[in-house]
């Protein structure tokens, strides 16, 4: 329906444009008529620009429904590692289990973390800590790891899908943040159980470079930061990628196998 509706409006602005240009034949008519190449340039200029528009609508329209199914099951793996951020994040910072089997028990978790002030003080707090502060590097090691997989699994094929490719990039960035997080708290204060590999990695990161003027909150700004906008990704791009396949469509899907199984040969 959205994909719809911007056709119809590229169309009428089109449409417009060309009933403008023909009005103007009225008013200035004498200057066209005076200016023959002139008139014939700006004519074709502005079919050539209507055409464009209303194809590159046309074309957008045809990839989103052509690369439906796979965005939405690349988006919802998106989603599972920006939930998964902000559910860690909110659970080691308020010391509570966020309830997962409704959508209630999660939008209460979520609120916790988009609470500004009171998120901020109870990270604060957690950074005091130096034992929760060696959680909390293992777990931002362990979102940045899987975080990582999925980007670089899917990034060719987002990338390319240009109507999905401004929703990867924000995953992109939230994968971002998990490793410039971890790179920092592993250099600050180093894991004498993490390999030879890793260490070096580490010590030779971009983010190793900014440890020394680094003000005190930083890790606790970063932190809410990454975990509020992990809670916005999880909830726009679950909204978006529903509107991809809905879930009546998936029924319909399923109801029809039912009914026509396919018939096997050989």
């Amino acid at each position: 329906m959205e994909s719809t509706r911007r056709l119809v409006i590229a169309a009428a602005r089109g449409v417009v444009v060309l009933a403008l240009a023909a009005a103007s034949d009225f008013l200035i008519g004498s200057f066209w008529g005076s200016h023959a190449m002139l008139t014939s340039l700006i004519t074709s200029l502005l079919v050539l620009a209507v055409t464009v528009v209303v194809l590159n609508e046309v074309l957008d329209r045809r990839d989103r429904r052509r690369w439906s199914v796979l965005a939405q099951h690349v988006l919802f793996q998106l989603v599972q590692c920006a939930r998964a951020t902000w559910m860690g994040l909110v659970e080691l910072v308020d010391g509570h289990d966020i309830e997962t089997g409704s959508s209630e028990g999660l939008l209460a978790g979520a609120r916790l973390a988009l609470d500004t002030t009171a998120f901020s003080a109870a990270t604060r707090t957690m950074l005091a800590d130096a034992d929760r502060r060696r959680v909390l590097q293992e777990l931002l090691v362990a979102l940045a790891a899987h975080s990582r997989g999925v980007v670089a699994s899917w990034a060719a094929v987002m990338v390319g899908a240009g109507p999905y490719a401004e929703v990867f990039d924000r995953h992109v960035e939230l994968q971002g943040r998990l490793d410039w997080i971890s790179d920092i708290l592993a250099h600050n204060e180093p894991n004498e159980e993490r390999t030879f590999v890793h260490r070096k990695l580490v010590r030779s990161s971009l983010a190793a470079g900014h440890v020394a003027i680094l003000e005190p909150d930083w890790i606790r700004d970063q932190v809410v930061s990454t975990a509020q906008l992990a809670v916005r990704l999880d909830y726009d791009s679950r909204v978006l990628g529903s509107k991809l396949v809905p879930y009546e469509e998936w029924q319909k899907r399923i109801h029809t196998f039912v009914a026509e199984p396919p018939t096997l040969s050989g």
